[in-house]
């Protein structure tokens, strides 16, 4: 990656949950209820967690981790900017692979009233020293579908 320039790049996903916009916005401002979708979701090793607790503006939360069966270290630091409860989230992170960096982020995430659920919007806007935007919407994507597995 060094020399390569960097990309910059953004990606909105909207996602629809059957579960009220409370609980959704439980799900990631609620540290122990993150945890469960974010940190040990599809088996990766945990080397390292320190939540955010409680989550708010200015907390700082930082993972260390691999992906299944993998021979290499990923970290993400993550610093909480603005939270309004129950309506909005946003928060920076910055992401490294063996101490090299990946990306920073800044994600903007929206909780809304759609008749007896929620419509989640979530925009990403990054700098990515590897240009992977795809790889980081597709594992967004992914973890939206962790989501929905512990409302």
């Amino acid at each position: 990656m060094a020399g390569n320039p960097i990309k910059h790049g953004s990606f909105t996903i909207e996602r629809n949950y059957s579960a009220l916009p409370a609980k959704v916005f439980a799900a990631f401002a609620q540290a122990d209820a993150r945890r469960k979708w974010l940190v040990f979701a599809d088996g990766w090793t945990i080397h390292e967690y320190r939540p955010a607790e409680p989550t708010v503006a200015g907390a700082v939360e930082f993972t260390r981790f691999s992906p299944r069966g993998a021979d290499f270290v990923l970290t993400n630091a993550t610093t909480w900017l603005h939270v309004d409860e129950g309506n909005t989230l946003i928060y920076a992170y910055h992401m490294t692979l063996e101490g090299t960096p990946l990306s920073s982020s800044l994600v903007t995430i929206s909780f809304n009233s759609d008749g007896a659920g929620t419509r989640l919007e979530l925009t990403e806007q990054g700098a990515y020293f590897d240009g992977d935007i795809a790889g980081r919407e597709a594992g967004t994507r992914a973890l939206l579908d962790e989501v929905e597995k512990v409302l």
